[in-house]
């Protein structure tokens, strides 16, 4: 199972309002820990991984380590809670897994070989409908990233899921359809564009047509 980092933890016996201004006052960032066959535990975690992980895409789907203490765990993150006015982590929730731990996560999706795509040459763009998939799999299996290639699509074309290259034993939460990852489609100078050029090319058939009578 691989670790996307190590998060130093220190363990708090108490809950509440109280431990959790104590842990903000000393600069830490209050968290619970739950899952598995143990009760929940009160931590205080330094913040800046936690700031690191969430600028980076799939922040909620990586397993880490938490080291309270000394004693190492491999957990998810759940939630996040920030604060109103400045934005900064207030509380986080991890939950104990294992590799064989059944999880539900947003796995994030990678557009490739744009610049074989037809539709996109000619001007069109991608409208991106899920910027990631929602899937179940083993804690121990989860898909770093999916790849979604668009090489060879038309204006008008949809990426589906059944299109996307899916890495791993995985399970989309999303069941009885092929759903929509993106589309391609022309902005609205191309549309008119192809609509003149359309309708010139039925009205040059027409005049062929009619020629080709009076003959």
């Amino acid at each position: 199972m691989d670790i996307a980092m190590t998060i130093p933890a220190t363990a708090k016996p108490s809950a509440g309002k109280t431990a959790a201004k104590a842990a903000r006052k000393e600069g830490l960032v209050p968290a619970v820990i739950y899952g598995g066959a143990a009760d929940p535990e009160m931590v205080a975690i330094d913040p800046r991984p936690i700031w690191k992980g969430l600028n980076e895409r799939g922040f909620f789907a990586k397993v880490m380590a938490l080291d309270v203490d000394g004693k190492q765990m491999n957990v998810l993150p759940r939630d996040v809670q920030f604060d109103r006015v400045t934005d900064q982590p207030i509380h986080v929730d991890f939950m104990r897994v294992n590799p064989d731990t059944i999880v539900k996560v947003r796995v994030p999706v990678d557009f490739v070989n744009e610049a074989d795509s037809p539709g996109l040459k000619r001007g069109a763009v991608l409208n991106v409908v899920r910027h990631s998939v929602e899937v179940r799999c083993k804690a121990g299996e989860i898909p770093t990233k999916f790849d979604a290639d668009l090489a060879g699509l038309q204006i008008n074309d949809a990426v589906k899921y059944s299109m996307v290259q899916v890495s791993g034993n995985v399970t989309p939460t999303i069941v009885g359809r092929d759903f929509v990852i993106a589309t391609v489609t022309a902005p609205s100078a191309l549309k008119r564009q192809m609509m003149d050029q359309a309708a010139a090319a039925a009205d040059g058939d027409g005049d062929a047509e009619g020629g080709d009578a009076e003959e």
